[in-house]
């Protein structure tokens, strides 16, 4: 072969290579054909007065070097129309089209010009484009070299505008214009215009257009050929009224005359044909220009012609009108017509479209096999002759009606153009008709044609004659089957939709290939054709065909706002009836319109489907909402909950599904209905659909929500799930425009009846209602309308018929399955705070854990997950905390989410963590050996030190407990140390017991009962013994062992008793192997026990006495058991007077159990005193608790001590609940309790204790707290009035120190009870019980008090309290612990709103003072004491006079709000004295509103401080203004309404009747006189200070603080909350200190959120928190709490003078004044308070410690504060530049 063969065939493959790419690559959507560039519309500008090009950016591409260049390929095109016979070169064409039409265009003669030249640009290509065609991102212009923008809106605005298409041909200069189908490609004026022009109109003449475009022409011409013609309107008229004949013009048009008498102008005419016609066999209506299924209807009487006749007349305007008969159980075929300016006609077989639904295809397919071959080619030599015979140019289509029972057929018509389904013909001729239709207006003949000559089984390169009616193409050896893809929905009868088109998937294959006239991310607009995509299966015979196309349209998938067929059409093709081509026209319409094929989901499958992608859309939605909120700067986490925990409801088939959904992970939801519970699993896929995995099976989920409900996307089946409409409101389910109702306004209407005619896609439909009744025109005609929108409403004829929506009820039809996670997976889930089983998935993640280091490794990084997110929440704002993570985390705002999802399911979380360090103390017995690794301690450690222990309490015990057990000695080790002490020959047993290291060793003396020594046996049990009873006097004790049973028994008094009153009792402890023995043995224990004393001792007058213990060492079994053995020898316990029986068992490595059943329950166990040491219960007073108390035990961490949750018992029921007291309480072992330092540890011990059980979720956060400490070793040489005085100079100290933990934990009262050694009357050894007390009971805050305790000689417990050092009066008393009263019960409402009680304040002062006194005498290294009285305070009190003056009254006395005091303060600048006026709020009355007593009060004190110019510092806890009820009017007014039956249409007037008008009070109300009584003007009522007076007030106490601020100094300190007039009172008053939980607002974030209609605010702090107040200059101080704010407030006032005008005290300074100021700027930015303040080692300007910064949150380039020099204040402003 010769080189230049070889390098030409070369070329030619690669050419066809390319070509068939280019080709593949148009025909499939998602991928953007390489050499088409996208074109950018981003820059366009669009005027009316011209049409603006649009050019593509230019493009380069590479070409084998043996391919043609562009130049070449010009001459190549050039040489190929001349050698072929054509007349004129087409390089320019304008397509005058869009939509499928212009896309299918482009690439059919860019595929023929590739192929044929090698260069695709060769012929270039405008489009034309409308504003909505360029919004819908049409794939059309994408193709097109340039485009020009047209007007929108209908087609007569542009595509079928002839001005606008020839104005642009002509700017354009292009040499043809291809006008397609449909728009203006049958308009001969188009033609006729192009031709005059000199503009080539691809297609044929214009008076050729005239007669065969127009239907009613060609019908007329058909006839008089003598082609079988059906009746219709022209079938009459002609020669003896028969058909009308057709005799042409010169023109070659049919005459006007003869053209009229077919037409039916108005609806008479067609009224009148129809007669003719007759309706037997129905009639069509038929637009002479229409096409596409549009200007056609079919009727069967003439009631619906009238209508029918109108619609057409709309839909194609200005069209003639015809009539037909319908030809019944026909098929619908059609020739493809190639006609050439050189006489020939060429017919390329044909089509069957009987597949149609309002006479629009759905299917084509060809060749038509259902007419025999003779029959469909006699139909073919027909066509070509009717076309050949007036000298057609260009592609038409010629339409019969064939009946395949007769085998005749009859003309239809013919269509002047080129029709959608021709790539059908192209499939099975192998002939390009876009091409052709190009060669042919390039005057080329058909018989040169390549393609053509290919068919014919010619060679392509000759060009000899065929004879096209004579000769015959070779056979089809193939099928082809079409299938429309359009906009339309299946369910709603192919109604039209548009929208948005996200995304088309489709790949064509070798059998099926399709294109689209859309893009991703396009979209059909209300003025385009509905078909948007069109796909062509092929095979080698029918049925392969309609398999490989019933495949492809299952995989394509169609995403956006549109509806689509594509399932629908699966199930037609699947139909017997089609494959077995048994078909007909009508076959469609019947099946649609008897339902008989649709797509079918199992409802329940639907509807889960439908509630799993409304529970993603809400998770995706609510979280963006967060973010953006985030975003915005808003810190509100109140929408976070409802993402992972919500309802949602879905409707479908007149049933309600309430779904209950939660995420239990970030891609796993549980759906739960009703009690049926199923998870499921999402996986989100690359182009946004879901794959969800539920009930076993996955299925691909995507739906879009629609003006008319859910449309779902289900494994490929479209369901649409309605939203629920008001039945009277009708609704359109189509975008276009109102053309007119079809009731008058106020008209009936029946169900099912049309209503109104609305115009879509170019097509005028009617709308049906949906119940009958009396419509309402909501709109005008014209109106344009969206889907959903309101047409109009009913007034329904019968109400009861409207459908009701039932809740679900029964099985739910999805397998009810959980999702499998990984144990560990399901942990780490329940730890981000998703929900879960956190004590099984624990359980479960510990089983599949087998050694150590795994099990330490796991708990360890969940420990630390839990502190990581914890520590950001701990002690912080939460709002702070939020701020600054948005600020850290901005771009991904997710982050934030998760954080606080997880914080905000810290109880859940919190158990996980509690069990997780459940499983850490099974460790050492499931593993054995050192469990406890660095790693996992460090954790803990971080665990236990969350500073929130009402938060983290019950984690940070717990992890605490752990750690304290890693450092306790193994139990072996303890073990054998205590036993070697016992077996120490010098051991004394009576002070090893009293020792204070035993205290943990009590219990682990148990352990040693049955120790194989007997004198190790012996020794344990009698320490145990000793130390048990140590507060009592042991008289004699012995241990014996008899009968493999060790006993001990012994006599003793109560130490506090005189010998002279005191009773000897006696116990036993009997230690037994086996509590089965119990039974047997109890008889000999009691004998043995009674045989230790007399009957005298036994059986004394005062009643039981005695004690006796049973130690057991295996089960005890359960209690009923133990009960019932000690009720079977009740009556010997009662005749040796045994008081109560404790049974202990011993526990290996643990402490022991303890059981006490009192004589006086009937031996039956006490719950409370459970796992108590038997003398516990008398140590501890319990006793004393639970006469006013119903008392819960809560862990404590000492083992002497323990914690009681009272709960006051009360007969009514109390708002929020019965009040609460934690009673902690303990015994002390240790000396020295009574020291300062003694007495600290043991209170911090106590406040410890306090603080874990505050953490108790069962405590409320306004509880109080009680301290009870019983030190048992005995005090000597000191008198108790000595204890007295040193116990309140300790408490001063230590309220001092510890004021900020006292107020915290809310302790109300501290009580320890010493035992002092002393003598009775005789002389003898007694223990003198004296009682210390510090207690704010009384009102005062923690006054000390001391008592002498005389105990009862019988039972013990005190007798009276005797108070110390009142030998005058003696006064003595006994109380159980009291109920709340009056002062508790106002303490407890101002903790609830996070403030301290206002008198309470007075307390803090004096703290606050004392220790502003001791941090100054020990910094000027002064030894003296503080100066003593140097806090006193007097009540502001209003005389009758009105006047204020100081006095006194009992605390909680005052029936105002507002208090006063004038008090006394001995300061360190002031040691003399200083008078200080405060003012506060009281806020457990009313609230702490303001009215107008209090306006007053609060006026008359300011005034008062202003009179004397002294300081006034103001405590506001508040809730703003008063505003009133008249309570005795609630219950008796009542409303006039305008209609009783229908309350919404609003009332008259509120009223009460003569009766009750006369019993309310005088001047209560205003009213007139009416017939039902008396219509309510004003309400009065009777009580000042209730209405608008309050704002009178408002205004005088605003301006009287303005005034003070002016006169005086002033001073404010927020606790609690101030809201409205008390935030503007601190605000006036300029000066705030504010504490964290003591917002200043207007009005309440609950408030606002209403006024908003959503979730903005949750909480008071985000309006006038110290995170707003601060950061503004508002607040100049922030503090954590109400200690910290008084400590400030004397700080603050430390700086000022005593009164106005005076000078300010100098304070006594240890810092030299004339020392050098050694902190020296440095060159490089520093802080400039140092320079102020100084270091430790660098002295600053200022004293030493004297400098404090206000204001620091505010204006932050500007430093102020106050310090001293040389004691004098001073002010000191300074710059920050470091900013």
């Amino acid at each position: 072969m010769a080189p230049q063969t070889s390098r030409r065939r070369y070329a030619l493959a690669t050419s066809c290579i390319a070509g068939a790419l280019a080709v593949a690559s148009c025909f499939t959507s998602n991928v953007n054909p390489a050499f088409f560039p996208a074109i950018t519309t981003n820059n366009h500008v669009s005027t009316k007065a011209s049409f603006i090009k649009h050019e593509p950016k230019a493009l380069s591409m590479a070409t084998l070097e043996e391919a043609p260049v562009a130049t070449s390929a010009s001459q190549a095109f050039e040489e190929y129309v001349n050698s072929r016979g054509g007349n004129r070169i087409i390089r320019k064409v304008l397509i005058a089209n869009n939509g499928m039409a212009a896309t299918k265009s482009i690439l059919s003669m860019r595929q023929w010009a590739y192929m044929e030249f090698g260069d695709e640009k060769v012929i270039q290509f405008v489009a034309m484009a409308t504003p909505e065609d360029l919004k819908a991102n049409a794939e059309f212009i994408r193709l097109a070299d340039s485009f020009v923008e047209v007007p929108g809106g209908k087609n007569l605005n542009n595509y079928a505008n002839v001005d606008v298409i020839t104005k642009i041909a002509t700017e354009q200069g292009v040499d043809a214009v291809w006008p397609g189908w449909g728009h203006a490609s049958e308009n001969p004026v188009l033609s006729n215009t192009l031709n005059n022009l000199g503009i080539k109109f691809i297609g044929p003449t214009g008076p050729v257009m005239s007669v065969l475009g127009d239907k009613i022409a060609a019908n007329i011409l058909a006839q008089t050929a003598k082609v079988p013609s059906i009746p219709w309107s022209g079938s009459y008229g002609g020669p003896e009224d028969g058909p009308l004949q057709a005799e042409l013009t010169e023109e070659g048009t049919i005459p006007d005359e003869t053209f009229e008498k077919a037409t039916c102008r108005n609806v008479e005419e067609a009224i009148e044909a129809a007669n003719k016609i007759g309706y037997e066999n129905g009639i069509m209506i038929k637009a002479s220009e229409g096409g596409g299924g549009k200007g056609i209807r079919f009727v069967d009487n003439e009631e619906d012609l009238k209508n029918a006749y109108i619609q057409v007349q709309n839909e194609v305007i200005g069209s003639p009108i015809f009539l037909m008969q319908l030809c019944k159980n026909a098929r619908h075929l059609e020739v493809q017509i190639v006609g050439d300016q050189h006489g020939n006609a060429v017919a390329l077989n044909g089509r069957d479209c009987s597949t149609q639904r309002r006479f629009q295809k759905i299917f084509e397919e060809g060749p038509p096999v259902i007419a025999p071959r003779e029959t469909f080619r006699e139909m073919e030599r027909a066509a070509q002759r009717l076309t050949q015979s007036i000298g057609y140019q260009g592609a038409g289509t010629v339409e019969y009606l064939f009946n395949a029972d007769t085998g005749k057929f009859f003309f239809l018509e013919l269509n002047p153009r080129l029709q959608v389904e021709h790539p059908v013909t192209e499939g099975i001729t192998g002939v390009n008709l876009p091409a052709t239709q190009l060669q042919v207006a390039m005057g080329i003949p058909l018989n040169k044609i390549p393609e053509i000559r290919r068919m014919y089984n010619r060679d392509v390169e000759d060009s000899d004659e065929i004879a096209f009616l004579e000769e015959d193409y070779k056979p089809i050896d193939s099928h082809v089957i079409a299938a429309r893809i359009t906009a339309e929905n299946p369910d709603e009868g192919f109604k039209p939709t548009s929208g948005s088109i996200e995304r088309i998937k489709f790949q064509s294959t070798s059998n099926v290939w399709g294109y689209f006239s859309v893009g991703a991310n396009g979209g059909i607009h209300e003025f385009a054709d509905s078909q948007f995509g069109h796909l062509f299966a092929k095979g080698p015979t029918r049925e392969q065909a309609r398999r490989s196309l019933v495949l492809a349209l299952k995989e394509i998938e169609v995403r956006g706002e549109i509806r689509t067929t594509v399932e629908y059409l699966v199930q037609l093709l699947e139909t017997d009836a089609f494959k077995q081509n048994t078909i007909d026209t009508s076959w469609l319409d019947g099946i649609l319109k008897e339902k008989s094929v649709y797509v079918e989901t199992p409802p329940h499958l639907v509807v889960s489907s439908a509630a799993i992608l409304k529970a993603f859309q809400h998770v995706k939605s609510e979280s963006q909402v967060v973010i953006e909120s985030f975003q915005k700067g808003q810190v509100s986490t109140s929408a976070i909950p409802g993402i992972n925990s919500f309802d949602l409801e879905i409707a479908y088939l007149d049933v309600k599904y309430p779904f209950h959904v939660e995420l239990v992970s970030s891609n796993v939801y549980r759906m739960s209905l009703n009690d049926q519970t199923f998870d499921v699993e999402l996986t989100v896929t690359a182009e946004g659909a879901l794959l969800a995995t539920f009930g076993g099976e996955t299925h691909r989920i995507f739906g879009m929500d629609e003006p008319l409900g859910l449309r779902l996307t289900l494994d490929g089946v479209t369901v649409l799930m309605p939203t629920i409409f008001d039945p009277s409101e009708l609704r359109t389910d189509v975008t276009g425009k109102v053309v007119r109702y079809l009731q008058d306004n106020g008209g009936d209407v029946e169900v099912g009846q049309p209503y109104v005619e609305v115009e879509a896609m170019k097509m005028i439909m009617p709308l049906k209602a949906t119940e009958s009744g009396k419509i309402t025109h909501s709109l005008s005609p014209g109106t344009v309308i969206n889907a959903g929108d309101l047409l109009g409403s009913l007034a329904l004829k019968d109400p009861s018929k409207v459908k009701k929506i039932l809740p679900f009820t029964g099985d739910f039809d999805i397998p009810m399955l959980s999702h499998d996670f990984d144990t560990k997976e399901a942990v780490s889930n329940i730890l981000a705070g998703y929900t879960g089983d956190a004590e099984a998935a624990v359980a479960a993640a510990f089983q599949s854990i087998g050694d150590v280091d795994s099990a330490i490794d796991f708990v360890t990084e969940i420990i630390d997950e839990f502190v990581r997110v914890e520590s950001l929440f701990d002690g912080k704002l939460k709002d702070d905390v939020v701020r600054q993570m948005a600020k850290d985390n901005g771009d991904d705002l997710s982050v934030v989410i998760a954080s606080n999802l997880a914080h905000q399911q810290l109880k859940r979380r919190s158990q996980l963590i509690l069990s997780m360090l459940r499983q850490v103390e099974t460790f050492s017995d499931r593993f054995g050996g050192d469990s406890f690794k660095e790693s996992l301690l460090n954790a803990l450690d971080k665990l236990s030190s969350l500073q929130d222990k009402k938060a983290y309490g019950e984690v940070s015990l717990a992890a605490e407990n752990i750690i304290r057990q890693s450092k306790i000695p193994a139990f072996e080790i303890r073990i054998e140390e205590l036993r070697q002490q016992l077996l120490d020959e010098d051991v004394d047993l009576d002070n090893l017991s009293k020792s204070a290291t035993l205290s943990a060793g009590v219990d682990l003396l148990t352990s040693l009962f049955k120790d194989e020594d007997t004198s190790v046996r012996s020794a344990a049990v009698e320490v145990y013994i000793r130390r048990v009873y140590r507060s009592h006097r042991i008289l004699d004790i012995n241990v014996q062992e008899k009968n493999n049973r060790i006993s001990c028994s012994w006599s003793f008094r109560f130490s506090d008793v005189p010998e002279s009153e005191g009773i000897v009792r006696h116990g036993m402890l009997s230690v037994l192997t086996n509590t089965d023995d119990l039974g047997e043995q109890m008889p000999d224990i009691l004998s043995e026990f009674g045989s230790k004393f007399g009957e005298d001792e036994s059986a004394t007058n005062v009643g039981p006495v005695n004690v006796l213990h049973i130690a057991v060492d295996n089960d005890l079994g359960s209690i009923d058991k133990l009960e019932g053995i000690l009720s079977n020898n009740e009556k010997e316990m009662n005749m040796i007077g045994i008081r109560t029986v404790t049974v202990l068992k011993p526990l290996e490595k643990k402490d022991p159990l303890y059981y006490t059943f009192p004589q006086c329950d009937g031996f039956k166990e006490d719950p409370l005193r459970r796992n108590m040491r038997p003398t516990f219960h008398y140590l501890l007073e319990l006793g004393r608790l639970d006469e006013n108390f119903d008392l819960e035990r809560i862990p404590a961490v000492g083992r002497n001590a323990q914690i009681y949750l009272g709960t006051e018992k009360t007969v009514k029921p109390v708002r929020g609940g019965p009040p609460q007291v934690v009673f902690v309480r303990g015994v002390s072992h240790q000396a020295g309790l009574v020291s300062l330092s003694g007495a600290r540890r043991a209170l911090l011990q106590g406040l410890d204790e306090l603080e874990r059980a505050q953490a108790n979720s069962k405590v409320s956060a306004q509880s109080s707290s009680r301290i009870f400490l019983h030190s048992l070793p005995e005090l000597e040489d000191i008198a108790p009035e000595e204890l007295a005085s040193t116990f309140a100079s300790v408490m001063d100290t230590l309220k001092s120190r510890l004021a900020t933990r006292l107020l915290k934990l809310r302790v109300d009262e501290i009580e320890v009870k010493v035992r002092v050694s002393s003598t009775d009357d005789e002389g003898k050894p007694i223990i003198k019980p004296v009682r210390l007390v510090a207690s704010s009971v009384e009102g005062e805050w923690l006054k000390t008090s001391a008592f002498i305790e005389n105990p009862d000689p019988v039972t013990g417990v005190t007798r009276e309290f005797c108070v110390l050092g009142d030998d005058v009066n003696k006064t003595c008393f006994l109380d159980p612990y009291t109920a709340s009263n009056v002062i508790q019960t106002k303490r407890a409402i101002a903790r609830r709103v996070g403030s301290t009680y206002a008198y309470d304040f007075l307390g803090l002062l004096e703290v606050g003072l004392i220790g502003e006194w001791d941090t100054h005498l020990k910094s000027i290294g002064s030894s003296e004491s503080i100066p003593v009285g140097i806090f006193s305070s007097q009540e502001l009190i209003e005389g009758e006079d009105g006047v204020l003056a100081p006095g006194s009254r009992p605390i909680g006395s005052n029936k105002v709000g507002m208090v006063a005091w004038l008090v006394n303060m001995k300061t360190p600048e002031y040691p003399e004295g200083r008078e200080v006026v405060f003012i506060a709020n009281d806020v457990t009355v009313q609230s702490g509103s303001f009215g107008v007593p209090e306006d007053d009060m609060y006026f008359k004190a300011s005034e008062f401080a202003r009179v004397r110019k002294l300081p006034r510092v103001y405590i506001a806890c508040n809730a703003g203004a008063r505003i009133g009820l008249v309570d005795d009017l609630k219950p008796k007014f009542k409303i006039k309404f305008y209609d009783e039956a229908s309350p919404a249409k609003g009332f008259e007037y509120l009223y009460v009747t003569d009766e009750d008008y006369k019993e309310l009070p005088e001047g209560s109300i205003i009213a007139h006189k009416v017939s039902e009584g008396w219509a309510i003007d004003d309400i009065i009522g009777t009580n000042h200070g209730i209405g608008v007076e309050n704002l009178r007030g408002s205004g005088m106490i605003a301006g009287e603080t303005s005034r003070a601020y002016d006169e005086i100094f002033t001073l404010s300190y927020v606790t609690g909350r101030s809201v409205g007039i008390g935030a503007y009172l601190v605000r006036l008053g300029q000066r705030i200190i504010q504490m964290k939980q003591g917002p200043m607002i207007l009005t309440g974030f609950s408030a606002l959120n209403k006024l908003l209609g959503r979730e903005v605010y949750n909480s008071q702090d985000q309006l006038g928190g110290p995170q707003i107040m601060f950061p503004n200059g508002v607040s100049h101080e922030v503090v954590e709490d109400d200690q910290e704010g008084v400590a400030s407030i004397l700080k603050w006032l430390s700086f000022v003078p005593k009164t106005v005008g005076a000078l300010p005290a100098a304070r006594d300074c240890a810092d030299p004044v004339d020392r050098d100021v050694v902190f020296r700027p440095t060159p490089t930015p520093y802080d400039p308070r140092l320079m102020l303040s100084g270091t430790p080692e660098e002295p600053g300007f200022f004293d030493e410690g004297s400098f404090k910064e206000y204001l620091a949150g505010w204006g932050k380039s500007v430093i102020v504060g106050r310090g001293r020099l040389g004691g004098i204040p001073m002010g000191a402003i300074a710059v920050e530049t470091r900013l």
